[in-house]
């Protein structure tokens, strides 16, 4: 992602954001409400159309093959599962929408590994949101696409919730996809870190000698 740009009715959405990922990495949007991560996050994905700036995802620069790369656990109001739905019927809905990507076998295994504890009658909208935002990711990473994204992973959590919510993601990023998430923390733990407080990126240096070989876009 290079100088990436978009341009609402009311002006600048986000501006100028840089950065490269790769699979296995966990790369978090840190901002306020009305900072644009929502949108950024989309934009990453295909789903939010830039005004400026380049964004190529394993070689592919058209927004068309950009989304087949991604899925989109939940972006709030856009993207999510569907609240009035029972577990089992959101597995049902995941297995459809991925066209068999996504496995009820596979899903169910990504539950265990997060240890989500839902049952496939409880209605998704009566969780609480610690376990609806990891059902969701579980889900995700049942798709099995080369890359996550999650937005607003610790809103309505607490601190242990947060980090809790994090391990998950990490072992998302672990097992092989590119996780981009979006959070209100100022230091969440992630291999990339953009901030659009600042709009800066930093990165942890433990990693830099791996982005500076590798080189590689999202």
């Amino acid at each position: 992602a290079e100088r990436l740009a978009a341009k609402g009715r009311r002006g600048p959405v986000f501006t100028d954001v840089s950065f490269s990922a790769e699979l296995g990495q966990l790369v978090a949007v840190s901002g306020d409400g009305g900072d644009g991560r929502t949108s950024l996050l989309l934009a990453l994905a295909g789903r939010f159309a830039l005004s400026d700036g380049t964004l190529v995802v394993e070689g592919q620069s058209r927004p068309a093959e950009i989304r087949r790369r991604f899925t989109v656990a939940q972006a709030a109001p856009a993207i999510g599962l569907d609240g009035r739905l029972t577990v089992a019927d959101c597995i049902a809905e995941t297995v459809t929408v991925s066209g068999g990507a996504a496995t009820e076998a596979n899903i169910r295994a990504w539950l265990d590994r997060l240890a989500v504890d839902v049952d496939t009658g409880d209605t998704l909208a009566l969780l609480p949101r610690f376990e609806r935002v990891r059902f969701a990711i579980a889900c995700a990473a049942a798709s099995r696409t080369p890359a996550v994204v999650v937005d607003d992973v610790d809103a309505g959590l607490n601190g242990a919730g947060g980090e809790r919510v994090f391990e998950n993601l990490r072992a998302v990023a672990d097992a092989g996809q590119l996780v981009l998430v979006s959070c209100a923390r100022h230091d969440p733990p992630a291999d990339v870190v953009v901030d659009l407080r600042t709009r800066s990126m930093a990165r942890p240096p433990r990693l830099e000698a791996d982005l500076d070989r590798n080189g590689g876009p999202p």
